[in-house]
């Protein structure tokens, strides 16, 4: 009776191994859905925004020069507004290894980083407006409409796991 047990046992550790491994294969083969660039995504976008002018605004060949071209200027000025706001949001955090520090010192970082953030998002008002320029009067509607929803999608927090459970919705 013990040897009957034993490899009926056996039988049954093997079948749920091999079954494992073969939901494990299956799984890891998979390959994953490709998502549309967006700004959030983290993909490398970097003419996603010039795409969406041709496509959605309707910008000419000549328009979307000229819009990477005031692209390249602006990114020129903000990376290094972004970097000065990053660097002053490491110190306020790193104020974490001392308990010490007063809620006054806190608060004038905070206004620091405020201010860092104040300016970049006045720089890239300025940049949408400069963009604006280029459109033609027919497309100003599409392309403040377009602004409005970049704006809006820049702004969201990133959520881990929220693109597959709206994909799973559907």
């Amino acid at each position: 009776m013990s040897t009957t047990r034993n490899r009926n046992l056996l039988i049954i550790i093997a079948v749920l191994l091999l079954t494992n491994v073969a939901v494990l294969v299956y799984f890891l083969g998979q390959k994953r859905p490709e998502k549309a660039a967006t700004p959030d995504s983290g993909k490398d976008n970097k003419n996603f925004v010039a795409e969406m002018l041709q496509k959605e605004v309707g910008f000419s060949d000549e328009q979307a020069a000229k819009y990477k071209e005031l692209k390249g200027k602006q990114r020129e000025k903000i990376v290094p507004m972004y970097d000065n706001m990053l660097k002053a949001k490491d110190s306020l955090f790193r104020l974490l290894s001392y308990p010490e520090t007063t809620d006054s010192v806190v608060d004038k970082m905070a206004d620091v980083i405020a201010q860092k953030q104040k300016a970049i998002d006045l720089e890239t008002l300025n940049h949408f407006k400069r963009v604006r320029l280029l459109c033609t009067s027919d497309q100003l509607v599409k392309y403040d409409t377009m602004v409005l929803q970049l704006v809006r999608k820049m702004g969201k927090p990133v959520r881990h796991g929220e693109s597959e459970k709206k994909e799973n919705k559907k």
